[in-house]
């Protein structure tokens, strides 16, 4: 009974050193969050464009064409 006691405790001994191990490892940690940061701006800053893209269709229309009509003077080669 001992013997088995003793394979137990180590066991989860192992376990719990493995489990601390993991948890306190954060080599990629900062990229990570990052990451989320900029999928979270994305996404939020597109959900804002379409609300302003339908509350206000004229505004982005009037930006385009300006856009569109200043592009069309660049020359990229000479």
């Amino acid at each position: 009974m001992k013997k088995i006691n003793a394979v137990k405790n180590t066991v989860a001994s192992r376990i719990t050193a493995a489990m601390t191990r993991f948890a306190k490892d954060n080599r990629g940690e900062g990229y990570l969050d990052m990451a989320m940061k900029i999928l979270i701006v994305v996404v939020v800053g597109a959900a804002i464009l379409a609300i302003m893209n339908t509350a206000m269709p004229n505004l982005f229309q009037s930006l385009i064409n300006k856009i569109s009509n200043e592009l069309v003077k660049v020359t990229v080669l000479p």
